[in-house]
């Protein structure tokens, strides 16, 4: 009776039951695996790094799993153009990184990367994917906007917002309020980098222009102007003194845009030159000096890349010999400085530059009339309220307190970063760096050294004037706070065209990436010098940044002419192959940068000099493209097949002269038929388009009226 009594219970309850055991759920496990990706990837364009870590139950890593998952979705690896199978984990990790030096490349090839996906316990992580052309839209649209609605400010804006809206996966409002509290923001405050290498910059641009401030309204920068011109009698003179101070502060870029510019402004202003030329000028002597200059802030970073992609190679050599060994392969900055040269010298330009220069010889406008001021210096000085007695020392202290101070902070700095390193190789076995000033410099920390000189040197000025009692001190700092608030919008400039930068960077939207595997392939050794100088130069223009470009195409560069010499038997560290193609990324870097609206030494530039950042940009392009077409035809191309760069650069630089002399045209010879013609400023500054329009509109209307009027004469005499 018990058993019938237990089986009736079993079976009341198996038929109470209200879903099949098969139809019951798993109870799913912890996942077995942690996979890190980019947040956000490119289709078709590898990624830098993909790490997966085996997990225990627990969730902590498991170091004893050393096989291979059963299956991995959503990734790939390919090695030299082959899709390759993936490695196995080692002490419980699978990292797969993208190296260019060895053709390895990591694609993501699908929204879901999936480990292990028919096991409970599988790990999966979802990636934003997007197409590439859209990973080009912010820098082309700052391009065609700033040149559409020539305001650079408004492209800048819609540039950054549109690279938002594209990482917000299409969110227009999560777009804008990114915009500004994540990558503006960011690019101030610079979160996780103890350099804060952006905010120095901001800082000791705004105290240059406070230094700046002090001269003009303390009477400093006219006195200057007025020795100046002693030396200085014609317009060619102030020019070529512009080019040759350029030379002189060779030591870097960003000092060299500040000082030079801001120096020369007002005894070019008074010779008559435009802003837009003064810019030139200065931008076209700062980064190309600097970058081939043997000792300089930029020499540690082009033999850290060099030293960096042939150690990857396997290839040991004097790295700084090579570096030197390179100089005459830079074609584009070596003969951009001749141009410049040639430029003030015989007085001849060209295309928008020859309009700007004939509008300030003609009408005396330095700069176009109507334009948006963002990166003039509206003083009190520039306004006609000078201070009463001109000395030339409220100049020339804030300036050799300026030089001085960089020259001792970057030795100081320098010596001391040797002497951690030191210590640190000291402990390891290594070989210890020498203290000569050439490593000293590349060691040295420029930006700090720039905003403590520039601070102390606005301080001088306003010492100075104010022990001269040129100005009270109420009015030394009154005008020291002035020249710091016209910085602003050139300020405001470089924040957006860092924020592009960032937008554009390897873990966004990877535009340099996109570019390198569509203009990369397989290519003839002879024609690599050439394809590094293009790749450089669409890098640099579309990210603003010469250093950047210096150190993505670098090992991409140097690894691919490797392995196209290597089949020939002619592998040498200085094979002038390798020369070649080493100068062509570093010159289009300097090229790219020299055209790009968003770059920071042209928008330092523009702000030095006082003209409107779109007027320097386009003024300077087909200058730029000249020497970079001159520095193709008669530099890359055939040094690719074995003429020797002695031979070319002189060639490339008679080019120069002939293109200037014969094309080009006196700007004061214009000026005057234009003062012959009777044609007034606003006419002149009228586009082509538009007086052809208002002459043929006037001439029908000349035309149109007497005949009009001959018919309301000739009426009344027929009806009479």
């Amino acid at each position: 009776m018990a058993a019938i009594q237990s089986y009736l219970i079993i079976l009341a309850s198996f038929l109470g039951q209200s879903e099949k055991i098969s139809d019951v759920p798993l109870q799913k496990e912890p996942a077995r695996y942690a996979i890190e990706a980019p947040d956000v990837t490119v289709i078709g364009i590898p990624v830098s790094k993909v790490t997966i870590r085996a997990l225990t139950v627990e969730g902590e890593l498991d170091k004893e799993f050393s096989g291979h998952p059963q299956e991995i979705l959503g990734l790939e690896l390919w090695v030299k153009g082959v899709d390759t199978a993936l490695p196995p984990f080692k002490n419980g990790i699978l990292e797969l990184k993208t190296d260019l030096t060895q053709n390895q490349k990591v694609f993501i090839t699908q929204d879901l990367i999936i480990v292990d996906p028919d096991i409970r316990g599988t790990g999966s992580l979802e990636v934003y994917r997007i197409s590439k052309w859209l990973s080009l839209l912010p820098p082309v649209l700052a391009v065609v906007l700033a040149i559409w609605f020539r305001n650079i400010i408004l492209a800048l804006l819609v540039s950054v917002w549109s690279g938002a809206v594209i990482l917000a996966h299409g969110n227009l409002f999560l777009g804008f309020v990114h915009t500004l509290d994540t990558f503006v923001i960011h690019e101030i405050v610079e979160p996780g980098n103890p350099d804060n290498s952006h905010l120095m910059i901001i800082l000791f641009t705004m105290f240059l222009g406070a230094m700046v401030g002090v001269m003009s309204v303390g009477g400093g920068s006219a006195a200057l102007v007025n020795r100046l011109s002693k030396y200085a009698s014609k317009r060619e003179h102030s020019q070529l003194m512009t080019w040759f101070l350029g030379l002189i502060i060779f030591f870097d870029d960003y000092a060299n845009s500040l000082l030079v510019g801001s120096s020369m402004r007002p005894m070019t202003d008074r010779m008559k030159v435009s802003r837009e030329k003064l810019a030139f000028l200065v931008d076209s002597t700062a980064a190309p000096v600097s970058g081939i200059a043997i000792i300089s802030t930029w020499v540690g970073v082009e033999i850290g890349y060099i030293a960096d992609s042939y150690a990857s190679l396997g290839m040991a050599e004097d790295y700084y010999t090579t570096f030197l060994y390179s100089l005459p392969y830079r074609f584009y900055p070596l003969q951009l400085l001749a141009f410049v040269w040639l430029v003030a010298y015989l007085g001849h330009d060209y295309g928008p530059m020859l309009k700007a220069e004939v509008r300030a010889i003609a009408f005396d406008q330095v700069i176009r009339p109507g334009r948006v001021n963002v990166v003039e210096a509206e003083t009190v000085a520039e306004q006609g309220q000078l201070a009463h007695r001109l000395l030339l020392r409220n100049a020339l202290i804030p300036l050799f307190v300026l030089l001085g101070l960089v020259m001792v902070g970057l030795m100081w700095t320098g010596t001391i970063e040797i002497e951690r390193l030191n210590v640190e190789r000291f402990e390891s076995g290594q070989t210890l760096l020498q203290k000569n000033f050439r490593t000293v410099l590349e060691h040295a920390s420029p930006n700090r050294v720039l905003l403590i000189s520039s601070f102390l040197a606005s301080i001088a000025a306003i010492a100075s004037c104010s022990f001269t009692r040129v100005l009270s001190l109420n009015e030394s700092v009154e005008a020291w706070s002035a020249g710091a608030k016209s910085m602003f919008l050139a300020i405001l400039i470089l924040v957006l065209a860092w924020s592009i930068a960032t937008i554009c960077d390897a873990s966004h939207l990877d535009t340099a990436g996109v570019l390198v595997e569509l203009l990369s392939g397989s290519l003839s050794p002879n024609w690599m010098p050439t394809i590094t100088f293009l790749l450089a130069a669409a890098v640099s223009f579309a990210t603003g940044s010469s250093w950047s470009t210096m150190g993505l195409l670098m090992p991409l560069s140097i690894s691919v002419t490797y392995s196209l010499l290597v089949p020939l038997n002619e592998v040498d560290p200085n094979h002038h192959l390798m020369l070649g193609t080493i100068g062509g990324v570093l010159a289009g870097a300097i090229f790219g940068d020299h055209c790009s609206p968003i770059s920071d030494t042209t928008i330092l530039s523009s702000a030095a000099a006082g003209s409107d950042h779109l007027d320097h940009v386009l003024t300077q392009m087909p200058y730029a493209i000249t020497v970079a077409v001159i520095s193709l035809v008669f530099g890359y191309i055939p040094v690719g097949f074995g003429i020797q760069p002695y031979i070319l650069l002189p060639v490339g630089l008679i080019v120069l002269f002939l293109i200037l002399q014969f094309y080009g045209r006196s700007a004061e010879a214009e000026a005057e038929k234009i003062l012959e013609a009777g044609i007034s400023a606003e006419e002149f500054n009228n586009t082509k388009h538009e007086k052809d329009e208002e002459q043929s509109e006037l001439t029908n209307k000349d035309e149109e009226e007497p005949d009009q009027q001959d018919e309301s004469e000739e009426e009344p005499t027929e009806a009479d």
